[in-house]
């Protein structure tokens, strides 16, 4: 049941179409695991809180540095953080933006061994690491324990999504190619930093949480089977090193496809705002038709 305090601070929420107090009951009762709490995960914990998600477990082994200012706000309330874990910072944040969610956070490196622990009865994953390395162990448990992963994040002035959803979409295989993880640890092109600013990461968040929103209470049907760009430089792509970066981890499939609706990573260079790219599961996929993982 909603408190009296909570009926007041969601009373906006009730004045959409589909989001009762019954739906944000629903959304109190959930729990979610965010992957992250940088510049993704920043603002994404931040909406979570916001809209009075339920209980929120936040994973990420590093702290907050002063270079992070520019983008992960949710570091820079309150005391001088810097230093901080990321995981314990969001933390206090959360508490202080609404003191109705509760936080469990981890500060140490999630691996294949104990993420099913960490995610535990999530109902939800947020993607919100930097190295496909990781991604594809938060893909997995999220195909495990049957859950969707939403899956996000930005490439220079782009962003891009896609809902992983076990039982009605594309699995993160058919779009990735995991055999590429240890080539690029090897040569450590993935490492170093990486140009971002706040703007893109925040529409990238802001996106995905709306579709979170979608699947939990259902007030309209979530994207499904649908990969977003969005763009906020339009031309000289092929010269953009975040979508250069991006590309090397597609499948032939993901790039077939995308090219069948007139988006091709290998030569676009001029591009409209926003791009969709219906993309469902690969009927050749040894992950999807074996159940590995």
């Amino acid at each position: 049941m909603l408190s009296t305090e909570e009926k007041e601070r969601y009373t906006r929420h009730f004045l959409l179409d589909g989001w009762d107090e019954e739906a944000q009951e629903k959304i109190k009762n959930t729990t979610v695991f965010v992957a992250g709490a940088g510049g993704t995960g920043s603002p994404t914990i931040t909406m979570l809180a916001l809209i009075g998600v339920g209980c929120i477990r936040i994973c990420d082994f590093d702290i907050f540095m002063e270079s992070n200012k520019n983008r992960q706000f949710i570091h820079c309330l309150g005391e001088e953080r810097v230093g901080m874990n990321k995981a314990e910072s969001a933390a206090l944040t959360v508490h202080s933006i609404n003191p109705n969610v509760k936080v469990e956070y981890f500060d140490e490196k999630f691996t294949r061994y104990n993420i099913d622990d960490m995610v535990g009865d999530a109902e939800i994953i947020f993607d919100c690491v930097d190295r496909f390395k990781y991604k594809f162990v938060l893909a997995d448990c999220a195909r495990r324990k049957n859950i969707p992963m939403l899956f996000y994040g930005i490439m220079d002035y782009a962003y891009f999504g896609y809902i992983f959803d076990p039982t009605k979409t594309a699995c993160f295989h058919c779009l990735f190619d995991e055999k590429k993880v240890a080539v690029v640890d090897k040569l450590s092109v993935n490492r170093g930093d990486v140009a971002v600013m706040a703007p893109t990461l925040f529409s990238a968040a802001g996106i995905m949480v709306n579709e979170a929103v979608k699947i939990l209470i259902g007030y309209d049907k979530p994207a499904y089977n649908t990969f977003y760009i969005g763009f906020g430089k339009c031309h000289d792509l092929q010269n953009s090193r975040g979508l250069k970066s991006f590309k090397y981890w597609n499948t032939a499939y993901f790039n077939a496809e995308a090219k069948k609706a007139g988006f091709d990573f290998r030569t676009i260079n001029k591009t409209s705002m926003f791009q969709t790219i219906h993309i469902e599961r690969n009927p050749l996929c040894p992950y999807c038709q074996d159940g590995k993982i």
